[in-house]
């Protein structure tokens, strides 16, 4: 059986991107959680919407919109470099072989909601940013994954992107476009499958797109494949992520009419991309949407901020965070 337990997240400044809340808490070291559950640690000091993550090579984790590191030793966090160009929503982060986070796209702060096609390196050593290759267009809302030969495939995203994708190069900074995807995607997640090809799943419905369709990513050919429905609880506004088994984490979102009808799930579903299947697992101990996961090194997956829903059934930001252990 799979369930979901509670612990505490430590302290983070918010600056910008998705931002979603976690409410302070005292913060706790991680511990081993039993199968399937969730555990509460330390809270970010300001709630975040929809805030990024990504697991360095150190285990700890960055919030590269926020500047902000969380130590899952400690349960506590704490304040890194910002980037050059701030970015509020959508771009992507992607953890290089050499341990250097790649930034890509998104939507530049400021007024004029500019998407933007730039990119830029994470160095955690100095905790400084620097400019690297633009991409060929600008993207927001799409997906990066990294490939065994070092490069970053980025897929996807919202308004012109649709179902194209291109190719960095660490080595040369620089990008080339490749085979583009059986649908368009746009808010989806992206991971690794232990065969070396890239699964993409999910994302925001378009017109004619079936709703948490999944393709399939070749790097040796460069072509996509459809590899069927994945299942999500919730209509929309939901989280997802690649486990080490292989299976695929979706958690949360939210059904019904926004705001009057509106409800906020806990239901977490396990899809498996080898069978194609959905199954249920244990709900979170809080309802959310807009919330981060990211799967930390011992495979324990951390739920931290988005919004809850208040006592007057309403969508409001959080501080929590909590730790499945699938």
């Amino acid at each position: 059986m799979h369930r979901w337990t509670l612990r505490s997240l430590g302290a983070l400044p918010v600056a910008g991107l998705l931002a979603a809340g976690l409410a302070a808490g005292p913060a706790a070291p991680v511990a081993a959680s039993p199968s399937g559950t969730w555990t509460r640690t330390g809270s970010m000091t300001t709630p975040t919407e929809q805030q990024l993550g990504t697991l360095l090579h150190n285990g700890q984790v960055l919030m590269p919109g926020t500047a902000q590191l969380y130590n899952p030793a400690t349960g506590k966090w704490a304040a890194t470099g910002g980037m050059n160009v701030a970015r509020t929503v959508g771009f992507t982060a992607t953890v290089l072989q050499n341990g250097q986070v790649l930034v890509a796209g998104g939507v530049e702060a400021g007024v004029n909601m500019t998407v933007t096609s730039g990119a830029e390196l994470y160095n955690p050593a100095t905790g400084t940013w620097t400019p690297t290759g633009s991409m060929s267009a600008g993207r927001y809302s799409h997906t990066a994954t990294l490939l065994p030969n070092g490069q970053v495939l980025a897929a996807g995203g919202a308004l012109f992107a649709g179902s194209s994708a291109e190719l960095y190069d660490p080595a040369a900074g620089t990008w080339a476009t490749t085979g583009s995807m059986t649908s368009p995607h746009d808010g989806a997640l992206a991971g690794l499958l232990p065969n070396g090809q890239v699964l993409v799943v999910c994302g925001v419905d378009d017109p004619g797109v079936p709703p948490c369709a999944t393709d399939l990513y070749n790097p040796a050919t460069g072509t996509w494949t459809f590899d069927g429905i994945a299942g999500a609880s919730a209509t929309r506004n939901y989280s997802l992520v690649l486990l080490h088994n292989g299976q695929v984490l979706i958690s949360g979102g939210e059904n019904g009419t926004y705001p009057a009808k509106e409800t906020i799930t806990t239901t977490a579903n396990l899809f498996d991309p080898a069978t194609g299947n959905s199954t249920a697992t244990g709900s979170m101990t809080a309802p959310r949407e807009f919330h981060a996961l990211i799967v930390l090194q011992d495979g324990q997956v951390l739920a931290a901020g988005g919004e809850t829903q208040n006592k007057k059934g309403q969508p409001s930001p959080t501080a929590s965070a909590e730790l499945y252990a699938p």
